[in-house]
């Protein structure tokens, strides 16, 4: 006759538990693997609730899929659970994809404020872990230039009563850092709303950037200008 084996829960008082979670901070990326734990243990207990109160018929668990996304110091290797209907998402990874946007953002922001891409990069590692190669900056500054060209070249309302210009200047990282003038332009629109028009670059300010910035942009437009 087997012998039948019993299973036993093994119960951790709150003192033990954070001994093990100190133990486990002390290793090297242990704050990485205790999330990783964390988010796939919550993301399972999602899929199971998900399951009892769905009760969606022939809808069951089927697995997981590797994922990864960024963490503190480096990337979380994750594992989401799936149904068969493929109806589930969890809700906690959408909060790590607003993360990814965040860091997205950044880079945006970064690019903006004149580094280069392998800048961007130590700066994300060292905050996120290697999350973006080079080649993944790249990318995403590339975005951001297509995303920039796109609203510099919409189209405009034909008429606005009122434009506003006036000239600021930002220092710009070239080939050395120098400092450029940058032409704003706002309009009020009928309905009293404000539109940011355009942002154009002319590195000197004079008078020829004046008139190359209204003749560029207002030709063949109502507009009445007010300088300030």
């Amino acid at each position: 006759m087997k012998e039948k084996t019993q299973e036993t829960e093994l119960k951790l008082s709150k003192t033990q538990v954070q001994s093990v979670i100190n133990d486990q901070l002390q290793k090297e990326d242990g704050l990485n693997d205790l999330f990783t734990m964390m988010i796939n243990g919550l993301m399972l207990s999602e899929r199971n609730t998900f399951l009892e109160q769905k009760k969606i018929e022939g809808n069951k668990g089927n697995g997981y899929r590797q994922a990864k996304r960024s963490g503190i110091g480096s990337q979380l290797k994750l594992h989401i659970p799936r149904d068969r209907l493929g109806v589930f998402k969890p809700v906690i990874l959408g909060l790590l994809n607003e993360q990814e946007e965040q860091v997205r953002n950044l880079c945006f922001e970064l690019y903006g404020k004149g580094l280069t891409t392998r800048q961007i990069e130590d700066v994300i590692e060292k905050i996120y872990g290697s999350s973006y190669s080079k080649s993944s900056v790249s990318r995403i500054t590339t975005d951001f230039s297509s995303l920039v060209k796109s609203w510099l070249e919409r189209s405009l309302d034909s008429y606005y009563p009122i434009v506003y210009i006036d000239a600021i200047h930002i220092k710009v990282r070239r080939e050395r850092v120098g400092t450029e003038a940058f032409y704003i332009l706002l309009g009020l629109k009928e309905g009293f709303t404000r539109e940011v028009l355009s942002i154009i670059n002319i590195p000197q300010e004079s008078a020829a950037g004046w008139q190359e910035v209204l003749e560029g942009k207002f030709r063949n437009r109502r507009v009445a200008i007010v300088m300030v």
